[in-house]
């Protein structure tokens, strides 16, 4: 059986776990927390969360990585589509979401999702305009017809459905104002959309709990991938 090593408050986490309850894959969850410690660095030696361990004992890191690979050994509920050029139309989705909103706005997440200080002006100041820059250009990119990549279901969706959600919390605490909902109004109906889906609700409800423990430790600053 697979086994996914990380925490459920993960965004990266969930992305990976909501895939697997998606695909009807059976796992067991691994509860594992930053920082790394050496058992978690000898699955996965650049620390980062989560990783996922194989039926033969070997590990996965990267998030997209696992992503990519459970597409492949996993074909039986396909998420990505069969046409090449469609598959990398999702993946560029994809990349735009991770890289210029979640990966940009993740600069703020030390005031708002954890214990680190508050973020200095200058940081505020610089990444305020490459959030708008990088909402603007997945606006153009985006289709929401009703999923993010056209008529049908894929993993840009469950992207989206887990990185959105940060990036409007962290720039609505910090410059009082969701920028995502501001420039991305079709992100707020597909979000709901989403939510109608069996295994978002089962981890959105596990990530809600973990939650709780996860705002409780005393050292916070994940390492995600």
């Amino acid at each position: 059986m697979l086994r996914l090593h990380g925490f459920a408050f993960s965004n990266y986490h969930n992305l990976v776990k909501v895939v697997l309850v998606e695909k009807g894959i059976a796992f067991e969850e691994v509860p594992s927390y930053p920082p790394a410690d050496e058992s978690y660095l000898a699955k996965n030696p650049t620390g980062k969360f989560p990783c996922l361990e194989l039926e033969d004992g070997s590990f996965l890191g990267e998030t997209k990585v696992i992503l990519n690979y459970l597409e492949e050994a996993y074909p039986q509920v396909p998420l990505l589509p069969t046409d090449a050029l469609a598959r990398a139309r999702v993946r560029e989705l994809m990349e735009v979401i991770d890289l210029y909103l979640e990966l940009t706005a993740r600069r703020l997440y030390g005031e708002v999702f954890s214990s680190s200080g508050k973020v200095s002006q200058e940081v505020r100041d610089s990444v305020r305009p490459l959030l708008s820059i990088g909402i603007a250009g997945l606006a153009e990119l985006a289709r929401f017809e009703p999923y993010i990549a056209g008529p049908e279901l894929s993993l840009a969706d469950f992207s989206a459905l887990f990185h959105f959600p940060p990036v409007s919390i962290a720039s609505e605490a910090i410059y009082g104002e969701d920028l995502l909902g501001a420039l991305l109004p079709a992100a707020k109906p597909h979000r709901k959309l989403m939510q109608q889906r069996e295994a978002v609700q089962r981890v959105q409800a596990e990530q809600l709990e973990d939650q709780k423990i996860f705002m409780q430790r005393p050292s916070r600053g994940p390492r995600v991938s």
